[in-house]
């Protein structure tokens, strides 16, 4: 069966235009892959997307390793219609995956791909447990052209909760997880932004993540203990670019951690991400269950103190928000009293972007009147 599979993808080859998965046409999102040199993108995160446009019948992926050695699911839609998922059971140990074929010629299309889930044991330290695209194929005769964006970029880390742990309930997890289904993407869409989601079930300031992730932050600095900055144990994560909002919903996997050690790290990662992207508006969020809510309430004023930053803001969603999701057992919100349903996620990011859009736009607001204030009344303030 495989040789079948190997000499179709080299058949179809021949009557092909295979283009490195680093073509400046294909968006990929900023923070999540690693792009390679020789043309290959890898990823570890659930919920990194690629965005493409295309022309002709046909498109379809490679990959570096077999699927099945993978453990993720992917979910894609051409031209906005109907999601597909696939998952190791679909796929097996292919390398060749058709997207889609039979595509009317005479219009043209547009490709999103996502990684929909990601559970490798080790995907952290072990570059052959990652996903790793090598190119796109597309008809001979077809080509590729840049897709339509969101004119903001976000960065969000997190946690099982971030990467959509049991949205679906208590499935096999092929069925169970979805990071598009998370808070984070209704968040994007709220803020008008494409999406950098960095998260990681098990990971806190002070706790080590799933596939042998290290915690978010430590002063070392180090790819094995300090993850908010690597994309994994062999690559950086670029901030050539940094977005406009970055936001951290971490502190639910460390309430059973030292709260000074809680504060410690959590203020080394303010005062880092500062430091990396001083122009971003960070946003500091309480956990969704208000959990540390006392110890993080009192990182953001002691960053205040020192560094008095008028575009770094703590975001705290209340008990209103939290109700179902503080640990407590099953309840309407969620199947374990901790990960919200689907629905419930995605009305905590509506809620979220709601909170971010006011205060941005009262900051703007504000930007504005001083600026008019500067133009109109020059000859009479300037000395206010």
């Amino acid at each position: 069966m495989l040789k079948a599979v190997v000499f179709l993808a080299f058949c179809l080859a021949l009557h092909a235009l295979i283009i490195p998965a680093t073509d400046s046409r294909i968006y990929y999102t900023e923070h999540n892959w690693y792009a390679d040199p020789s043309g290959f993108l890898e990823t570890l995160n659930p919920g990194a997307y690629i965005k493409l446009g295309f022309t002709g019948s046909s498109i379809s992926l490679s990959l570096d390793e077999p699927f099945d050695q993978i453990i993720c699911t992917l979910l894609w839609s051409v031209d906005d219609g109907p999601e597909q998922i696939r998952s190791p059971f679909d796929i097996g140990s292919s390398t060749f995956i058709t997207i889609a074929s039979d595509l009317n010629t005479s219009s043209p299309h547009s490709l999103f791909l996502i990684i929909r889930s990601q559970f490798s044991d080790d995907r952290w330290v072990n570059s052959s447990t990652r996903l790793r695209i090598t190119s796109f194929t597309i008809d001979d005769d077809a080509t590729l052209f840049a897709p339509k964006l969101a004119p903001k970029r976000l960065l969000v880390y997190g946690d099982s909760i971030g990467e959509g742990y049991a949205v679906h309930g208590n499935l096999p997890w092929e069925y169970a997880h979805d990071a598009h289904k998370a808070f984070a993407f209704a968040l994007a869409a709220g803020l008008n932004a494409e999406l950098s989601l960095i998260a990681f079930g098990g990971q806190g300031y002070t706790t080590s993540g799933a596939g042998l992730c290290p915690p978010l932050w430590n002063s070392s600095g180090l790819s094995n203990e300090s993850a908010w900055d690597w994309l994994s144990a062999n690559h950086t994560r670029s901030f050539k670019k940094c977005p406009d909002y970055i936001i951290n919903e971490h502190g639910t996997n460390d309430v059973e951690s030292d709260s000074n050690m809680v504060f410690i790290n959590a203020l080394g990662w303010l005062k880092d991400m500062r430091k990396k992207c001083p122009d971003s508006q960070i946003f500091l969020t309480v956990p969704f269950g208000q959990f540390l809510e006392e110890t993080l309430v009192k990182v953001f004023r002691a960053y205040q103190t020192e560094s008095s930053d008028a575009s770094a803001y703590l975001i705290q969603m209340g008990e209103q928000a939290s109700v179902g999701l503080r640990n407590e057992g099953p309840s309407f919100a969620s199947s374990d009293g901790l990960h919200p349903w689907a629905w419930k996620s995605v009305q905590l990011g509506a809620r979220l972007a709601a909170k971010i859009s006011a205060i941005v736009n009262e900051k703007h607001s504000w930007e504005f009147y001083f600026l008019m204030s500067a133009f109109y009344c020059r000859p009479v303030c300037q000395f206010i």
